[in-house]
């Protein structure tokens, strides 16, 4: 035991015994301060200052109440939000103008109007060799298509020599009205007060340039649709002429193609897709559509069914209706579907069938072709018939110089005398009987 004098805090000095360790380790009762630390001081109150600086201490932060949002710390208005100079509004508006008045100059000079004029004459000298063409592979019927195509090459250099006089005359007007707008722009750069005056200025030279644009198709607006009219005829006659040649039936001897068109058979269980074919004779349906024979893991094996499913005479098609019907998102498409009803059914021919027209057909003008194949008109369009008019003249000609016919005495039902006939009369009634007999 030895005693060891330390400081107290009054100031007094205290003894206290403790036991010597054998070593400064904790587990042989060493003191609890580190040894690396320096001894106090002895002596009376002594101040004692640390040389490490303390950190400030952190503002108490107040508790954050449940389901209560923390304001978004505010940030200093960044520079480039700052408002505008008059100079910065200056080139922004300058800028604007030069875009428009880039935009305008390349329209000036109606670049387009002259290309459309070439096009057109290319159009107008190859209408007749396509229709050739369409006679060469045996199309029998558009009997006006060369006389439209005639008309359209005839009358065409007189409405490209107008439309090019207007086209000059317009272009020295617009360009007169470039240069003006153009050397006002240039003023603008250095006085920022022209700039409404330059904006009202390539308002006006747009209207002008789109008014003189209207000006010079009116001249040949109505020839350039007449010729995408006949332009699509000849387009629908080679799609249904290459459809005749890769089918899978032949036509009957002096049988001859109308019209051709993707159609699919809805009333079918199946619902096959094909082609439905008009001719002068027949209604015909061809499935025309490739069917999975074979699934893999990232493929699958296809072939072609082509076969023709059914057909019909002309003349046996009873009823024919036909519909609109809404399909696709909101109900803003529209399917074009035919419905035709036969006279009689057998193995091969439904009682009817409902078919939905694809590929741009309508309806309405199926249903237009139907019938007049039904009727015999078609026949009138077939190419060297007579015209209308001359098939009315020969059918005057013919029942003025025919015999006149003998009219009837008596009833064919009782054999009674029947009263007499005069001229206008069409029926005449059995005055025994009541049969009515047509004169």
């Amino acid at each position: 035991m030895t005693d060891k004098k330390r400081p107290s805090r009054s100031g007094r000095s205290s003894f206290s015994s403790v036991k010597k360790p054998s070593s400064g380790g904790p587990k042989s009762g060493g003191p609890k301060t580190p040894p690396s630390s320096p001894p106090r001081p002895s002596g009376g109150d002594v101040n004692i200052q640390s040389r490490i600086p303390r950190p400030a201490p952190a503002p108490a932060s107040k508790p954050k109440p449940s389901g209560a949002k923390m304001p978004a710390p505010t940030s200093a208005p960044s520079p480039a939000a700052a408002t505008p100079s008059p100079a910065d509004i200056h080139a922004q508006k300058l800028a604007s103008a030069r875009t428009r008045w880039e935009r305008l100059a390349g329209l000036v000079a109606l670049g387009a109007l002259f290309d459309q004029l070439s096009s057109v004459t290319a159009e107008v000298d190859g209408l007749n060799n396509e229709i050739a063409e369409l006679r060469t592979r045996g199309y029998r019927f558009g009997r006006t298509m060369e006389e439209r195509a005639t008309t359209l090459k005839s009358r065409w250099p007189q409405q490209k020599a107008s439309a090019n006089r207007l086209l000059q005359d317009q272009r020295n007007v617009l360009q007169n009205a470039a240069n003006e707008t153009q050397r006002l722009l240039g003023q603008a750069e250095r006085n920022a007060g022209l700039l409404d005056t330059v904006d009202s200025r390539l308002w006006a030279l747009e209207n002008q340039v789109n008014e003189a644009q209207r000006n010079v198709r009116s001249v040949f607006d109505n020839t350039e649709q007449e010729i995408n009219k006949l332009q699509a005829e000849v387009r629908r006659v080679q799609k249904m002429l290459d459809a005749l040649d890769h089918a899978s039936f032949d036509l009957l001897p002096n049988e001859h193609g109308v019209a051709a068109c993707e159609a699919k058979w809805i009333s079918d269980n199946q619902q096959p897709e094909g082609m439905l074919f008009l001719t002068d004779s027949r209604v015909i349906f061809e499935q025309r559509e490739e069917r999975v024979i074979k699934k893999k893991l990232f493929s699958s094996e296809k072939e072609l069914v082509q076969q023709k499913l059914w057909d019909t005479p002309v003349g046996a098609i009873t009823e024919l209706e036909m519909e609109d019907k809404k399909s696709g998102l909101l109900g803003l498409g529209r399917q074009e579907l035919l419905t035709l009803r036969f006279a009689e059914r057998t193995r091969e021919l439904p009682s009817d069938a409902t078919l939905h027209l694809k590929g741009g057909a309508t309806n309405e003008e199926w249903l237009k072709m139907i019938r007049q194949a039904k009727s015999g008109q078609v026949e009138a369009d077939l190419f060297g018939a007579p015209t209308p008019q001359e098939q009315l003249a020969a059918k005057i000609e013919a029942e003025s110089t025919a015999p006149p016919a003998e009219l009837p005495t008596r009833c064919p039902s009782c054999n009674a005398v029947l009263p007499p006939i005069y001229k206008g009369m069409k029926q005449v009634e059995c005055g025994y009987c009541g049969t009515l007999i047509n004169i």
